[in-house]
């Protein structure tokens, strides 16, 4: 049996740092959690068939996390300039109430979340 070292920096990070740094960037993540009841899936559906018809979209990949169908999209765009655009195509698209809640993120600070948080 033959052993092979494994580089320092790899017994330093934890295995999920590294697996994240291998992923790639999202422009736009929508993520999809539940309430113990599933996720708010006609919203779900909603965002995915405006993603699929969007020229700006190059590639759309979906982690599932959850049981209850807890999803994120991380969506890839073909241009900078089209996170934006995206990040405001998805928003409108959402429900002001939806069944579970969802956070929209993009480049440059942008988040939104439905429901709002509650402000004291």
């Amino acid at each position: 049996m033959r052993l092979f070292p494994l580089p320092l920096f790899a017994l330093l990070v934890p295995a999920p740092a590294l697996a994240q740094a291998a992923a790639p960037e999202c422009a736009v993540r929508v993520q999809f959690g539940s309430y113990a009841m599933g996720i708010d899936r006609p919203a779900f559906e909603r965002v995915r068939a405006l993603l699929a018809r969007d020229r700006g979209v190059r590639a759309v990949e979906q982690q599932h996390w959850g049981r209850e169908g807890e999803t994120t999209l991380c969506v890839r765009t073909r241009r900078p300039s089209d996170a934006r655009r995206l990040f405001g195509r998805v928003q409108a698209a959402l429900p002001a109430k939806p069944r579970g809640p969802i956070t929209v993120e993009a480049r440059g600070g942008l988040r939104f979340e439905a429901p709002r948080p509650q402000e004291h």
